[in-house]
């Protein structure tokens, strides 16, 4: 869609449409909304109570809202009522928008489900609960999953390895530009590490190969040669984690499935990238608008 340099400066100066020019609101956004401590915590909380079957125990906002794979559900119902023990678990911490994004694998009946779940914090209290849910035969490749968890994606990252908020969204951005065909202006290629591998509920599809038709080299994650799609995959969310490299984006792929794809990036390069996604039918809606990239 954008090169990072444009998509940098359009959100610059749409973040100074929205914040105003009054210099003060402007340096107040800049800093932590809210301290790693304290996201971690609640998500933590919230994962217990999920287990537990207990909303109740939550800090819960009035009127908080809760979707599973864009379709709004009462809290408490869902996968509250089934979810078991959850087995695997990697996160991010959003300080500046105070929001924590979880990907997640529970038992369910005996069963693993992929849960991926996005909170947004205020006030300390949860007020938006966003889940992609997985189950059955889409769960492609659970072992592989697991074979990932020494994967240091929750690590901080030396300064020096980090990139800039605005970069790591253009990049994650970009990369579902990718599969649209039509692209004005094209976009040619993404920063991806010499080695990097992807992994979509649970299947590598870096290993090499064809899929559709389509050469997948090894350890390449781009998704160039799969555009054929005309659709705008939106509205897309963004969480960023500056500190640990951790770029994540909720969408509706190809504008029909529920989904999120997270991406680990150092030194300005994506090495890995994590993605649960709906496919058994096709929604018209993820259940919610494109958000503000500058609060």
């Amino acid at each position: 869609m954008k090169s990072v340099l444009q998509w940098a400066l359009v959100v610059g100066v749409i973040c100074f449409l929205v914040l105003g020019s009054n210099t003060a609101a402007i340096a107040q956004s800049s800093g932590p909304a809210c301290t790693r401590e304290s996201l971690k915590a609640i998500t933590d909380k919230f994962f217990t109570a999920l287990e537990a079957h207990k909303p109740s125990s939550l800090p819960l906002a009035s009127g908080v809202k809760y979707t599973e794979n864009g379709i709004e559900v009462a809290v408490g119902k869902g996968a509250w009522e089934t979810a078991g023990k959850t087995t695997f678990k990697r996160g991010m911490m959003d300080t500046q928008k105070c929001g924590t994004h979880t990907q997640a694998i529970i038992e369910e009946a005996g069963k693993p489900m992929l849960y991926g779940v996005r909170l947004k914090i205020d006030k300390e209290k949860i007020s938006e609960i966003e889940a992609i849910v997985v189950r059955g035969k889409e769960v492609l490749d659970v072992p592989a999953i697991l074979a990932t968890k020494d994967q240091d994606w929750e690590g901080i990252l030396p300064p020096e390895q980090r990139s800039s908020r605005l970069s790591m969204m253009a990049a994650a951005d970009d990369y579902f530009e990718l599969f649209v065909k039509e692209q004005k202006p094209k976009v040619s290629e993404l920063p991806y590490s010499g080695i990097c591998d992807r992994w979509e509920n649970g299947a590598q599809t870096t290993k090499g190969g064809t899929n559709q038709g389509v050469a997948m080299p090894a350890h390449n994650c781009s998704p160039k040669g799969f555009a054929d799609m005309t659709a705008t995959h939106g509205p897309r969310r963004f969480l960023v984690d500056v500190e640990t490299g951790v770029v994540v984006v909720y969408v509706l792929f190809n504008n029909v499935w529920p989904d999120f794809h997270m991406f680990k990036m150092r030194n300005g390069k994506v090495e890995w990238i994590q993605a649960y996604f709906e496919y058994g039918k096709e929604y018209k809606s993820i259940g919610w608008t494109a958000e503000p990239a500058c609060k």
